[in-house]
């Protein structure tokens, strides 16, 4: 058996196979290669053989072994957290400026990588979760740092960790025009952005 490389995720969007390369910082798409990749239960990718297979192989992005387990991709969300009311503490104004210090230390141009350098907590209790959510999405604009989706999410899950608490950071991808996007969810809650936009991007990593 073949595997995606450690580091190389993949969405299947109608016949069309999307390539997320870490290493490289670089998204690719295939436009008929989406039943070359078989969705393994562990979280992981096999490659069938085939044309895909052989791109895929040239351009450095199988391996033979199985790589490390990674999370299973989630199901879209469908409701959204940033409507809710909420009440913000010191100490989620604590979490969102170490959050801040955190992610200004990220060199601008890094790559998706260097964002994902946080480890992972174990799985937190989801009420837990969504009330430090919703305070931090009223914190966020008094915060002294800019950025898009990858900026904002980093900041989310990091404030999250200093309090010990763990969501999922997902990426996702939309073809015609292409475009990536990635939002941080707890269960069927989306945390940190409307569950309309989610709805055009496939899931293909989840940290």
């Amino acid at each position: 058996m073949i595997f995606l490389k450690a580091g190389v995720h993949a969405a299947v969007i109608d016949t069309a196979l999307v390539i997320l390369d870490l290493e490289a910082d670089h998204y690719f798409c295939l436009p008929n290669g989406g039943e070359t990749l078989v969705r393994r239960p562990d979280g992981g990718a096999e490659v069938l053989r085939g044309p895909a297979r052989d791109t895929l192989e040239a351009a450095g992005l199988l391996q033979a072994e199985a790589p490390p387990l990674v999370r299973t991709l989630p199901a879209k969300p469908s409701r959204t957290a940033i409507y809710d009311p909420a009440e913000v503490s010191w100490r989620d104004l604590l979490a969102g400026l170490a959050a801040t210090l955190d992610v200004r230390k990220i060199k601008p141009g890094s790559g998706i990588a260097a964002y994902l350098s946080e480890p992972s907590l174990r799985p937190s209790p989801e009420p837990k979760v969504l009330r430090a959510a919703r305070a931090f999405w009223r914190l966020q604009p008094w915060l002294p740092i800019e950025g898009e989706c990858l900026v904002r999410s980093a900041l989310l899950v990091r404030a999250l960790h200093r309090q010990g608490l763990e969501a999922q950071w997902v990426f996702g991808v939309r073809l015609f025009p292409f475009m990536a996007h990635c939002w941080v969810q707890a269960g069927d809650t989306c945390l940190n952005d409307d569950v309309e936009r989610l709805s055009a991007y496939q899931p293909l990593l989840c940290r």
